[in-house]
């Protein structure tokens, strides 16, 4: 890959996991320019039943690709993607979970009955592996050069388990039947960076450091998660899911935390008290109140020498959030209209001026 083209936002992104700074806080966003695209991804893999075209569907998702203008630490990136619908949790399939399509995501059926009966183990066979790695070596191959690959959306072993055997269903497992699950999790920690080394091992002959669905490191990295998380308590929280991230950080050197809502708070101080997390991306949750409202708990946060990842909702709030916090360790994934290149370039300007 040409790294050089990104070599400053590759140095300013492998600071921010270190808690430092180069020459300002990171800043990504993109801007879409009109395309002569007529074919939606979707077209190309329109069920789960059908075999994919993933010939010309990665050629769609670079075309796609093609039309967006980045700034700041935003790197052109290819999806892992079944059609437009992403891969959720994608380690749910290639355990064998039953993959049903709508137009914008990806769901699956249960087929956990017993947890004597169901096999937690790497099929290198399996239906939905094959394909994964059948597109993404396809993906790797098309992008080299221009464009970053993003590893699959393995998933957490509980969110996992939820769909291969129901939230409820789960849930009463936890409450009569725990050892199975915590049987099941042990074995589920002992694949999951298998599946993880398999894709790397593609990714790294032609591209530096290693690219998860939500964010580039220097190295192993993986945006952990677990939104079944919001239904545990603390206690549980700490038997259940803290050993997941302690095993994985033996395997990964980079992980962000991705804490998706105020539900998630109650587990917050396990996670800053865990070195294997560098860092968290706060996700305040469709209609809550924006990033510089959450300012105390993200003080804390930064107390404890863990970046942060933010979605600021307008130019004030970057101001508010760097004089509030300090430009060091910060990451400003802006989703908010910036329609013009003068525009984008007057955005990072004020980041520039803020961060000294």
């Amino acid at each position: 890959m040409e790294s050089d083209k990104f070599s400053k936002s590759f140095e300013r992104i492998s600071a921010w996991w270190e808690g430092e700074l180069v020459d300002r806080a990171c800043i990504r966003f993109n801007m879409q320019q009109k395309n002569n695209i007529n074919k939606a991804e979707n077209e190309y893999w329109p069920s789960a039943e059908n075999e994919p075209d993933l010939e010309n569907l990665t050629g769609r998702l670079i075309e796609e690709e093609k039309s967006i203008i980045h700034f700041g630490e935003s790197l052109p990136i290819i999806p892992h993607a079944y059609g437009d619908r992403g891969t959720p949790m994608a380690i749910t399939g290639y355990l064998g979970g039953k993959v049903k399509f709508s137009d914008t995501t990806v769901w699956y059926d249960p087929v956990i009955d017993n947890w004597d009966d169901f096999d937690v183990s790497f099929d290198p066979e399996n239906i939905w592996w094959e394909r994964s790695c059948k597109l993404f070596e396809m993906t790797v191959n098309k992008a080299k050069g221009c464009y970053i690959p993003i590893l699959p959306d393995y998933g957490d072993a509980l969110t996992v388990f939820s769909l291969l055997r129901g939230t409820e269903n789960l849930l009463f497992d936890i409450m009569d039947n725990k050892e199975a699950v915590i049987k099941a999790r042990d074995k589920f920690l002992k694949i999951w960076p298998q599946y993880h080394k398999s894709h790397w091992d593609v990714f790294r002959k032609h591209f530096p450091g290693d690219c998860s669905w939500l964010m580039w490191a220097p190295g192993r990295t993986y945006a952990c998660q677990c939104d079944f998380s919001t239904v545990l308590s603390p206690k549980l929280f700490e038997e259940l899911v803290i050993p997941e991230l302690e095993a994985l950080g033996k395997y990964l050197e980079y992980i962000v935390w991705h804490l998706d809502g105020p539900d998630e708070i109650k587990h917050l101080d396990f996670l800053l008290e865990l070195p294997q997390v560098k860092a968290i991306q706060w996700c305040q949750g469709s209609g809550k109140p924006s990033p510089a409202h959450w300012l105390p708990m993200l003080k804390i946060i930064r107390s404890h020498k863990k970046s942060l990842i933010l979605r600021p909702e307008s130019r004030e709030e970057i101001k508010t959030l760097l004089e509030e916090l300090s430009p060091e360790g910060l990451f400003f994934d802006v989703k908010f209209d910036v329609k013009t290149t003068e525009e984008a370039q007057a955005l990072i300007k004020t980041v520039e001026d803020f961060s000294k």
